[in-house]
């Protein structure tokens, strides 16, 4: 279709601008009974304004005369004011496409001789309603794009203040919560993929609580989970997915907390295997001590780095296995070596370090010791 309908124009056509009160009238009528328009927020007097003006753009298109931007300017117009009020698409372009039959039936009844001496020019009068139905629904969906982008931008903003442990305002934090379906107090679970596992990720947090959603921020994806609601299989299901898993936070401002210890619990899991608290603290708390922790192994391991390399791999290696097993039994099988052996090297381990494996308080100091000297390597 050019830029103007081809064709002389249509008898009948004046006599329908001159009756478009009436039909715009019916029009709307006929309007009201789609679902989506019944009971919708808009009025009768945006509806006779939108139909009147539609039907007097296509009409004189019809006629023979240049409407086709003023048109498609309108048209688009309307889509994007429908989006706004929440009307359904598809009840939207039913409302559009009844153009056509109104458009047909006046012309029929305002021509002499009726439809069959207007049927020549049904393609182009169909045309004519499709190019602003195409227009009414590029308008929306670009309003609809708009929309979803602007909330976009606001749930990451309020996402943002609920993950900062810098932001103390309760009414941003309820208004986060809102956004993200959570509830307003009560104990949440922050749980963020592994970076090597996105796809086994999303899927078992779909299983374990359907109605959460996977988040992302900063290109890591996390969810946040209202820890009442985990079911004990649920539980089990968490603890075996590569992710970094939180302790529960009691309530919105403990979140932003979580959410960073999850992130940094992420880096130690494994295929089957989260990493929590309970399974990482000494790395952790590592971390957290800096240069305190690191004049502790300093002082502490000086005669066990004075061996030589083969010794310190050997009392190293056992020591590790004994603090995860507890087992002299275990560690000897895993090491292959007899259980006498792995006596002996824990026994070198505290004369050389002053602490012993045996004792728990010197067991979690070791353990530390040992975190902080991966940590430095």
């Amino acid at each position: 279709m050019h830029n103007r309908l081809e064709g002389e124009g249509l008898p009948g056509v004046t006599a329908c601008l001159a009756d478009l009160e009436t039909i715009a009238t019916a029009y709307v009528r006929q309007v009201r009974t789609l679902t989506g328009y019944a009971n919708s927020v808009v009025s009768d007097d945006d509806l006779h304004q939108t139909a009147r003006t539609t039907l007097r753009l296509l009409f004189e298109m019809i006629k023979g005369e240049d409407r086709l931007a003023e048109l498609q300017e309108y048209s688009e117009n309307i889509g994007r004011r429908r989006a706004r009020q929440q009307v359904p698409l598809e009840s939207l372009l039913r409302a559009v496409r009844m153009d056509f039959p109104f458009i047909w039936e006046a012309l029929s009844a305002h021509t002499a001789g009726g439809a069959s001496a207007i049927s020549d020019s049904v393609v182009w009068i169909w045309n004519a309603v499709e190019r602003h139905t195409t227009n009414v629904q590029t308008g929306y969906l670009d309003e609809i794009s708009r929309v979803n982008a602007e909330l976009e931008l606001e749930r990451n903003f309020l996402l943002r203040q609920l993950l900062s442990e810098g932001s103390r305002d309760p009414q941003l934090h309820r208004q986060a919560a809102a956004a993200l379906g959570l509830p307003a107090d009560g104990e949440f679970v922050v749980v963020v993929s592994g970076d090597q596992y996105p796809n086994e990720f999303a899927r078992s947090i779909a299983h374990c609580a359907p109605r959460s959603p996977v988040l992302q921020l900063e290109g890591v994806e996390f969810a946040i989970l209202t820890a009442d609601a985990l079911q004990p299989e649920a539980e089990r299901v968490l603890l075996d997915i590569p992710a970094g898993i939180s302790p529960p936070a009691s309530g919105l401002s403990e979140i932003a907390g979580m959410w960073h210890l999850a992130r940094e619990l992420s880096g130690w899991a494994e295929p089957g295997r989260a990493a929590t608290v309970a399974l990482h603290w000494d790395k952790i708390a590592a971390q957290r001590l800096g240069v305190v922790g690191t004049a502790f192994a300093r002082q502490a391991l000086a005669q066990l780095s004075s061996l030589p390399p083969r010794d310190q791999t050997l009392l190293t290696d056992t020591l590790r296995i004994y603090l995860d097993t507890g087992s002299i039994t275990e560690t000897a099988r895993r090491l292959y070596c007899h259980r006498n052996t792995v006596i002996n090297r824990l026994a070198r381990v505290t004369s050389s370090t002053g602490l012993d494996p045996a004792v728990p308080r010197d067991a979690g100091a070791l353990r530390l010791l040992l975190a902080v000297d991966a940590a430095a390597d």
